[in-house]
């Protein structure tokens, strides 16, 4: 039997590793080359796809501390690691930065090939166009869009293709206007929605006669023109009112935006604005008639009317509001200083001074009036062709906002 000596804690027979490997009988230069040729392999290889993993490294790094025959055995692994990188990096190892893994097992499949060879030949294509009539589009821009009020309006010379399907043939409309219901199927840069309902109104021919006196060609699209720019001279009120109305007033009387139509099927001019949904009320009338108010939002609408007044210095005045809760539509700006309609200021509803009177006469002060400190329209006796704009922040003696305090920076309005 064999005799086993312990040495150091190590057994003779585990340091007489020449037993085991062969391979350790070589000489230590021989064993340093066969590392140096696996380690040129391994960058051959792989130098760009693999890093040697953390832990072959540490134990590489300790070779130098081991024992002659632990020496053997890290040249056996190095050998091994060299062999068998091109299976693939070690989960716990870290991968090259440089260039991806690529996978080798993606095959050109039936279904692709189908995919590609599809396109080589012809698709079927039957084209479906939206449904309606093609108009064309235009709108008032304005210069600052943000603050309407100190604003430049000018009418956009390119128009913008919609398509518009007409829902019914039911007719609405008032004494001067006809309107009718219509979807919008398509509509170039969203200028009209998609989807959204609009009304579309027209002049009726008695009107379209009576102004034909006046402007001999495109009578038509002259009233739509004054129209819409007298809509816009109200909404620029309505934004100067609900930036200077106190916060005791919650609602904010607010103008649609009309838009003017060209409709080629028919060959004639409409104006265009979006359907507003719920009860539809009538505040007050072009001829300064109003209703009694019954609550905030009544008495808002009313104070809105008489503020334009006053805010104007007795030039303009806002009547006719009408509409669904604060959304309001069909104005009549009345101008101070004109006999009637028919000197065509801002539209053809536009009665001049016998309707300021007759609104100066009707008009009630309410709570809303008083919040914007309003005086009473009874009790003022100038005259609004008179007066003159204050050069300082003294209130005027003349001034239809005499007895009220003057705003350092006023909101002026550009028409």
């Amino acid at each position: 039997m064999r005799t086993v000596n312990s040495y150091a804690g190590f057994t003779e027979f585990d340091r007489n590793l020449n037993s085991l490997y062969p391979e350790s009988t070589l000489s230590k230069s021989s064993r340093d080359r066969s590392r140096v040729s696996a380690e040129d392999i391994l960058y051959q290889e792989e130098s760009k796809v693999v890093l040697l993993s953390d832990r072959v490294q540490g134990k590489s790094a300790q070779a130098s501390s081991l024992a002659p025959g632990d020496e053997a055995l890290n040249a056996a692994a190095s050998l091994y690691s060299s062999r068998h990188a091109h299976l693939g990096a070690r989960k716990d190892s870290m991968g090259s930065p440089f260039k991806p893994t690529l996978d080798i097992s993606y095959q050109y499949s039936a279904v692709e090939r189908n995919n590609l060879m599809r396109l080589s030949q012809s698709i079927p294509f039957t084209p479906v166009p939206p449904r309606g009539e093609p108009v064309t589009v235009y709108r008032l821009e304005e210069s600052s869009p943000n603050t309407i009020n100190n604003s430049m309006s000018s009418w956009a010379q390119r128009g913008l293709c919609a398509k518009i399907e007409f829902l019914s043939k039911e007719e609405m409309g008032g004494g001067l206007r006809r309107a009718l219901k219509v979807l919008c199927t398509w509509s170039e840069y969203d200028i009209l929605k998609p989807g959204h309902l609009y009304i579309v109104k027209s002049f009726l021919p008695d009107v379209v006669n009576t102004w034909q006196s006046i402007y001999k060609e495109d009578t038509v699209l002259h009233l739509c023109l004054r129209e819409i720019q007298q809509q816009r001279a109200a909404q620029k009120l309505t934004f100067a009112f609900n930036q200077m109305r106190p916060k005791t007033i919650p609602y904010s009387p607010r103008f649609l935006e009309v838009f003017l139509l060209y409709c080629h099927s028919a060959g004639q001019w409409f104006a265009i604005e979006e359907c507003i949904t719920g009860e539809f009320r009538k505040f007050n009338n072009n001829n300064g008639d109003e209703i009694i108010p019954t609550n905030l939002l009544e008495e808002t609408m009313l104070a809105f009317s008489h503020w334009s007044y006053e805010y104007t210095r007795g030039e303009l005045l806002v009547l006719d509001l009408q509409g669904v809760g604060e959304i309001l539509t069909d104005p009549s700006v009345i101008k101070s200083g004109e006999k009637g309609s028919y000197d065509m200021i801002f539209g053809p509803a536009n009665l001049g001074d016998d309707a300021i009177r007759n609104f100066r006469t009707k008009h009630h002060c309410n709570s809303c009036c008083r919040k914007l400190k309003l005086p009473d329209l009874k009790r003022n006796d100038y005259t609004p062709d008179k007066v003159t704009l204050p050069q300082d922040d003294t209130p005027d003696a003349s001034s239809p906002l005499r007895g009220t305090k003057e705003q350092k920076h006023s909101i002026s309005l550009m028409l």
